[in-house]
């Protein structure tokens, strides 16, 4: 091995070492670094499209619907 990989092996143990040091404090002041109870997942409801959102220049354009619609079922399943 070069001086490098020696480095970084020595580096890559130090961390190692200083996490489980970490855990055992933590775990004598009473938390569990395996319980991760501040996650919470916020999802916002589904808002779709209205007719109000459509650019009025659009209004009688078919082939503009069915793409906006398309577009809206795509982030609809993407966001779902």
């Amino acid at each position: 091995m070069n001086s490098e990989e020696d480095e970084f092996k020595r580096i890559e143990a130090e961390a190692k070492r200083r996490a489980a040091v970490f855990k055992e404090i933590m775990y004598w002041m009473g938390t569990n670094m395996d319980e991760d109870d501040d996650i919470q997942v916020y999802a916002k409801p589904w808002v779709g499209l209205t007719w109000e959102d459509m650019p009025e220049e659009y209004a009688g354009d078919s082939s503009f619907l069915s793409g906006a619609r398309w577009a809206e079922a795509k982030l609809k399943e993407r966001n779902a």
